[in-house]
């Protein structure tokens, strides 16, 4: 009798929340295994998990910091044996993010601020694609595997601006890598989500002073995504329905076109 299939596994980073936990469910519903990272919400997080347990599915949860290059290692190190030995690392989900301060440019664009946004928006998945890549690509003895990242439409934007600024970091990042990533099995994608209905979203719509309303009635689709919505897109990214894809940045934004404001 042939060997079963190694298990496959997804790590999903800010996983307790939004477009995260929606990505959890449903990557979790499809059969892989999640690990459910999350920086700071244990609550959420614990939540997550015993919903997947419900259902069926499997996951556990791992506090880390993104930004922290030994958690960044050790998240990794707990999906190698969370599922057991014949598991293996099939997705990442680079969707850990923070908004940063409001402001003018000579307001906001101290180093220290600087630093705090980029270091989750921006060196956090750069540290957890190499990661995955040491798992997943042939190069190193995996059998390949899907990346994808969780970027933003306010990088066509340019506010606000730093968080913006990262964003577009990020999607630069997606770029390079799609060629030596893919030498080893392994896609990488990008999915730009628009105004979504999560707390990150509210947060922006009283930091940011703009109205969510103004905001709806600029969507061509007249009203905010669901995590479910853009979690959906995720998942067909990281599935093997989109084989042949990589490289793309996929908008998931209800029409609305780039560079476009909402307040």
């Amino acid at each position: 009798m042939a060997a079963a299939p190694p298990a496959p596994v997804a790590v999903v980073t800010g996983g307790s929340r939004g477009i995260g936990a929606a990505c959890c469910r449903q990557l979790a519903a499809r059969g892989y295994g999640v690990v459910v990272a999350y920086r700071s919400d244990d609550a959420s997080a614990a939540s997550v998990s015993e919903e997947i347990a419900a259902c069926g599915g499997r996951a556990v949860t791992v506090r880390a910091d993104v930004s922290r290059e030994e958690d960044v290692v050790r998240l990794f190190e707990v999906a190698d044996t969370a599922f057991g030995p014949s598991s293996r690392l099939a997705v990442l989900v680079n969707n850990a993010g923070v908004l940063g301060p409001a402001g003018s440019l000579q307001e906001v664009a101290t180093a220290d601020q600087l630093r705090a946004v980029c270091d989750t928006n921006v060196v956090g998945p750069l540290l957890c694609c190499r990661e995955a890549e040491r798992r997943m690509s042939t190069k190193h003895g995996g059998q390949g595997g899907s990346i994808v990242q969780v970027s933003s439409g306010s990088a066509y934007i340019g506010s606000p601006l730093l968080y913006a600024a990262s964003k577009g970091a990020l999607n630069s990042l997606t770029i390079g890598l799609v060629r030596p990533l893919a030498e080893g099995g392994v896609r990488i994608n990008t999915v730009s989500p628009g105004m979504t209905d999560t707390d990150l979203v509210a947060d922006a719509a009283q930091t940011f002073d703009f109205s969510q309303e103004r905001g709806r009635e600029r969507i061509p689709l007249g009203r905010m995504g669901t995590p479910d919505e853009i979690a959906s897109v995720v998942c067909w990214l990281a599935s093997e329905d989109a084989a042949y894809v990589a490289g793309a940045n996929v908008r998931a934004a209800g029409g609305r076109p780039p560079g476009t404001t909402l307040g």
